[in-house]
C-alpha cells in the first residue's frame, strides 16, 4: 500500500462524506481501475461526472497527510477495505466502511464468532446485569463480544468480556482519542488490551448527533448477530437492530414487561421475528455447530474460583447474602433444592420480569450458576 492509496481513501471519506454510498462506489471503482495508487488529482479519468471529478481535482492531500501521521503517533492503525485483515462479515454489508482506525489488535473475526450487545446508557438494574453476565457467558466461551463504549449496556458488556479474560472490541462514534467520555477512559484503555477500539473517523473527531447512527451498522456488520438488552420506542439500539436485519445478520432480543417504556422497543422486535433471549444457550446453540472447534460451552458456565478455595468462598457467599436486592433474597430463599428451572420459582410471589432479575442478581453474585436445559443449580 502506497502512501497515495491512504492518501487518496482520506480523501474520498473527507471529501464525498463517511459512510455513504457514493464514497465507497468511488472508491472501489478507483480501486479496480488501479487508480489509487498515484495521484488521482491529474490522472484524468473519465469515470465520474464532471461534479464528482470538480471535487477529486480539489483533494486536500495535506489534511490526509496530517491524519496519517498522525494516526502512527498514537499507535493507531488504517486499514482499508482492500486490506486482506480487513473483516470479511464487514464486507458483505450494503454501505461498508473504506477504511477503519484500530487501536490495539484487531481479532480474527475469521475464525471467532462475533456478537454484539447493544441496549440504553441508562438501562434498568436487570438491564445492566444481563449485559455484564451476556458479555461474561460468550467472551469465556471465546467468542468476540462487540458494543459501543457507552454507559450504561454497553460498558456492561465490555466488563463483562474483560472479566471472563476474554476479546472485546468497542467501536465508536468518534475518533479514538477524541475526548468524548471522559468517565469510560479507563475502559477503553483495558479494551485496548483485551481486543481493541474501532473507529471510522480520524483519531480527534469529536461526537456529534450525527455520528453515532453512522456507526451503528459497524457495530451490527461486525458480528453474527445483534443482542438487544433493553430499547425504548426511541432508541439507538433499534438502528443497530435495523441494520443487523439489512445485512441479513440475527436479532436477539430480551423479552419485557410490555406495559414498561424500556421495552416497547424491544417488544416490538420480537412481534416482527426477531428471537428471543431467554437464556445465553440461546446463542451458543444457534452457533455451535458452525463453531464447535473455538467455542467452549462448558467453560461459559464453569466457575472460575479454585476448588480448594470452596470454603472461603462460601464463607464469602454469607456476606454477599447480605447485600442482596429484596427480590434476590425472596427468590434465594424460596430455594430449597439444588437444581431448580424458571417454572419452579411460580409460587414465590414475584411477577416474571422480577424473577428474571432476581436470578441475573443470584448468578452474578456466585450463588447459582446457568446449566444447559434451561436449568440453574445452587452453588
Amino acid at each position: 500500500m502506497t502512501d497515495f492509496f491512504l492518501k487518496n481513501l482520506i480523501s474520498i471519506q473527507h471529501t464525498f462524506g463517511i459512510g455513504t454510498k457514493r464514497s465507497f462506489t468511488i472508491a472501489k471503482t478507483l480501486f479496480e481501475k488501479n487508480l489509487l495508487n498515484c495521484s488521482i488529482k491529474t490522472a484524468g479519468i473519465d469515470l465520474f461526472s464532471d461534479k464528482i471529478n470538480l471535487k477529486i481535482a480539489n483533494f486536500d492531500y495535506k489534511n490526509a497527510e496530517n491524519i496519517i501521521v498522525d494516526s502512527k503517533k498514537r499507535n493507531i492503525k488504517i486499514i482499508t477495505y482492500f486490506d486482506e485483515e480487513f473483516p470479511s462479515l464487514l464486507k458483505e454489508i450494503p454501505i461498508p466502511p473504506i477504511l477503519i482506525f484500530v487501536k490495539g489488535k484487531l481479532p480474527d473475526f475469521e475464525k471467532l464468532p462475533a456478537i454484539t450487545i447493544v441496549g440504553p446508557r441508562e438501562p434498568s438494574a436487570f438491564g445492566k446485569k444481563a449485559a455484564f453476565s451476556l458479555g461474561f457467558r460468550l467472551a469465556r466461551a471465546g467468542m468476540i463480544v462487540v458494543s459501543g463504549g457507552a454507559l450504561g449496556v454497553d460498558s456492561a458488556a465490555h466488563k463483562g468480556a474483560i472479566s471472563a479474560e476474554g476479546i472485546t472490541v468497542c467501536v465508536l462514534g468518534c475518533g479514538i482519542d477524541s475526548d468524548y467520555l471522559s468517565e469510560t477512559k479507563p475502559l477503553r484503555e483495558k479494551i485496548t488490551n483485551k481486543g481493541c477500539l474501532i473507529s471510522e473517523y480520524p483519531p480527534l473527531t469529536p461526537a456529534t448527533k450525527f455520528t453515532f447512527p453512522i456507526r451503528n451498522r459497524i457495530l451490527s456488520g461486525l458480528s453474527l448477530g445483534s443482542v438487544i438488552v433493553e430499547a425504548g420506542e426511541k432508541s439507538g439500539a433499534l438502528i443497530t437492530a435495523r441494520h443487523a436485519l439489512d445485512q441479513g445478520r440475527d436479532v436477539f432480543v430480551i423479552p419485557g414487561n410490555p406495559t414498561q417504556k424500556e421495552y416497547k422497543g424491544s417488544n416490538s422486535l420480537l412481534r416482527d421475528g426477531a428471537k428471543p433471549l431467554i437464556d445465553t444457550l440461546d446463542i451458543f446453540n444457534e452457533y455451535l455447530s458452525s463453531y464447535c472447534d473455538v467455542l467452549d460451552i462448558e467453560k461459559a458456565f464453569s466457575k472460575i474460583e479454585n476448588k480448594d478455595k470452596t470454603k472461603e468462598n462460601k464463607k464469602i457467599q454469607k456476606n454477599i447474602k447480605e447485600t442482596l436486592s429484596k427480590e434476590a433474597k425472596i427468590v434465594y430463599n424460596y430455594l430449597d433444592i439444588p437444581m431448580f428451572c424458571i417454572d419452579d420459582l411460580s409460587g414465590c410471589g414475584l411477577s416474571a420480569d422480577l424473577i428474571l432479575s432476581a436470578l441475573t442478581e443470584l448468578e452474578l453474585e456466585n450463588l447459582i450458576t446457568p446449566i444447559p436445559g434451561g436449568k440453574y443449580k445452587v452453588l
